[in-house]
């Protein structure tokens, strides 16, 4: 008689198979139409010597449910499992229904595990969109100007993103956009294609700021000023006019503003004729600073010009807020310019710094701002905080 061990089949030292076989030619009817059959060697499982899997499971104590009902099935799974986590037999009327004890289980991973970055980011997403009780709002309107000559510091970009913010947190916002650029009116995706009524006819044509103001498009209570093309040629045309410096003011003074809280007035990279109007029509003025050395060389020229205005046409003006803008935690120098800067101007350095954010770059491509485009972005969360802290300083200040 044949063995496995002599075919060179199983494992080493087997009996003799052939009597043990499940299954031969003879036992199918496909196989033994086919011919004869020819008898074969089956190796024994598990060979001796080795545990028995399940047995060794259930030795170890991992055994899951009982597996004697799997050889009268055929199936060769265990016949019932228990849930983790309990010590009850299967059948045993007190085992926990597979959802409940899911659920349970659920409630005690997020209880002792750590946070996990999903849950972090919605409430990051909820925080932003307003998911919170609203802002303090301010007794009257407050008017802020956000002016630096330098070009790339984050105007526009501080402009809209802080305006959204207080608009998600119950406050209503008017963006002012004197960017012949019309960046502003770009990210609050607003219409300012040339021809369109925008605020070149307010300053020039003297047509009344109610006419041109537009609503945001994605957030409630957020209004735009939008600026055309058509404002690039009113720096000239503003020159002949009498009292070209208060163009703005006079505007603002014919325009009713008690359904709103903040009119905020993004300026051109310049100190000409535009930035002026802003700068006369506001009282407060909030200065975006990048966090490199030519942003500060810029300051001294800016804080002249205010000073000259505040002199002569605007004896109310003063500096409220510094910003901090493009932070690079991973240089010196930015470190360094933002200790000068506090050192400097003191409390009214908001205390929140915005870092270099590629989704803020992004969300004007989609006439978003980053409130609404990723709101759990490091750039959202930032500005967030800054516009917090402008609303509640505000609000102790009035």
């Amino acid at each position: 008689m044949t063995t496995a061990a002599a075919d060179g089949l199983g494992w080493p030292g087997q009996p003799d198979q052939t009597a043990a076989a499940p299954f031969t030619a003879a036992s199918d009817p496909d196989l033994a139409a086919a011919g004869p059959a020819v008898p074969g060697p089956v190796a024994e499982w598990p060979p001796p010597g080795v545990r028995n899997a399940p047995a060794a499971q259930a030795e170890a104590g991992t055994m899951i449910g009982d597996a004697s009902g799997a050889g009268e099935q055929g199936l060769g799974w265990p016949a019932a499992q228990v849930s983790r986590g309990t010590d009850l037999e299967p059948g045993d009327d007190r085992a926990p229904a597979p959802r409940e004890d899911a659920m349970a289980q659920v409630a005690e991973d997020r209880e002792a595990g750590p946070d996990m970055p999903i849950a972090r980011a919605a409430r990051a997403a909820l925080a932003v969109r307003g998911g919170s009780r609203p802002w303090p709002r301010p007794p009257a309107c407050r008017i802020i100007t956000i002016a630096n000559q330098k070009g790339g510091v984050g105007k526009t970009t501080t402009a809209v993103n802080l305006a959204a913010s207080m608009a998600l947190h119950g406050l209503r916002v008017l963006v002012v956009d004197l960017d012949p650029q019309g960046n502003a009116s770009t990210a609050l995706d607003v219409d300012h294609h040339s021809g369109v009524l925008s605020i070149y006819n307010v300053l020039v044509d003297g047509q009344p700021l109610a006419g041109v103001i537009k609503p945001a498009a994605s957030i409630p209570q957020l209004y735009c000023a939008p600026a055309t093309i058509d404002l690039a040629g009113a720096e000239i045309e503003l020159v002949p006019l009498v009292a070209r410096e208060s163009r703005l003011v006079r505007a603002l003074a014919g325009f009713d503003s008690t359904g709103l809280d903040y009119i905020l007035i993004d300026c051109p990279p310049s100190l000409g004729l535009l930035t002026v109007n802003a700068l006369v029509a506001a009282p407060e003025v909030l200065i975006p600073i990048q966090c490199e050395y030519y942003a500060l060389e810029g300051l001294e020229q800016l804080l002249r010009t205010v000073d000259l205005v505040k002199s002569h046409l605007n004896p109310a003006l003063f500096v409220s807020t510094i910003l901090l803008t493009m932070y690079d935690g991973r240089t010196r120098l930015a470190s360094q310019v933002a200790d000068e800067v506090k050192e400097h101007f003191g409390d009214i350095v908001l205390k929140t710094i915005i870092p270099r954010s590629v989704r803020v770059s992004e969300a004007p491509s989609y006439g978003q701002s980053v409130m609404t485009y990723d709101p759990g972005s490091s750039g959202a969360q930032a500005y967030l905080e800054a516009a917090r802290e402008m609303a509640h300083r505000n609000a102790r200040q009035t």
